[in-house]
């Protein structure tokens, strides 16, 4: 296991694994012609943008020199977030990789980024409806940040995101 910094080159990769977990995890949550209708190719330009971009870290994962997963972090975009809270803004691994450590893995490398960077909080939103998530998060020791809850509509389904926090450790 390999986990660097992602470069733009990485933005397709990155793309394919967004948009596959996105299918394989909410496929009985969030309609199936949403899921089916995501792109790649659009999310890769979003990526390139992003890769280029100053405003957070991304760092990816790699087995036998492929890509399984990446985490993308910085500063907390909640309005309510003290200046040294940051934010998990996304974190995927491939579907077929689950459960095998390479989250846990990235986890333990952006959070110590995020310490260097003098953070001392992080939040993330997840869906409600995943519990595979949620029991990730938890044992990563984040928290349900109780009453901090938002409402997203992809696809047309009514989903609710809920907070999770955790503090960095130094």
């Amino acid at each position: 296991m390999l986990i660097r910094e992602a470069t733009p080159d990485d933005a397709l990769a990155i793309a394919l694994i967004q948009v596959r977990s996105w299918q394989a995890a909410y496929h009985d949550i969030i309609p199936s012609e949403y899921l089916q209708s995501l792109s790649a190719q659009q999310r890769e330009a979003v990526w390139s943008d992003l890769l280029q971009a100053d405003d957070s870290q991304t760092l990816v994962v790699e087995e036998y020199g492929e890509i399984r997963g990446w985490i993308n972090v910085g500063k907390s975009r909640d309005a309510d977030a003290a200046g040294t809270t940051a934010e998990v803004w996304g974190f995927y691994i491939a579907p077929g990789h689950w459960g095998n450590g390479l989250g846990r893995g990235l986890w333990a490398d952006a959070s110590l980024w995020l310490v260097r960077q003098g953070y001392t909080e992080v939040t993330l939103w997840v869906l409600r409806d995943n519990p595979r998530a949620i029991r990730f998060y938890r044992a990563a020791v984040f928290q349900i940040d109780h009453g901090r809850e938002q409402t997203i509509q992809p696809g047309g389904a009514t989903l609710i995101e809920i907070r999770l926090r955790r503090e960095l450790d130094d």
